[in-house]
């Protein structure tokens, strides 16, 4: 099966704590960010949020891990 993996920044509001957040310099924002797991039909398999200075190929190979332990 195909999947596609994608995140996205997003703001988050000064009532966050800060261990949640993180400042993504390539958009320029502080806050949070989604990654996404579809299947080739649109259907998310799986989500998770991170701090948004988390690089994403290290969230990639979290959602991927859990993807995997998934059952």
């Amino acid at each position: 099966m195909a999947t596609v993996i994608d995140s996205q920044s997003v703001k988050a509001a000064e009532t966050v704590s800060k261990a949640t957040r993180g400042y993504d310099a390539g958009k320029k924002i502080n806050g949070r960010k989604r990654h996404l797991v579809v299947d080739t039909r649109g259907l998310p398999l799986m989500v998770i949020l991170t701090p948004a200075d988390l690089y994403d190929a290290a969230a990639a190979r979290e959602v991927l891990f859990r993807l995997r332990l998934a059952p």
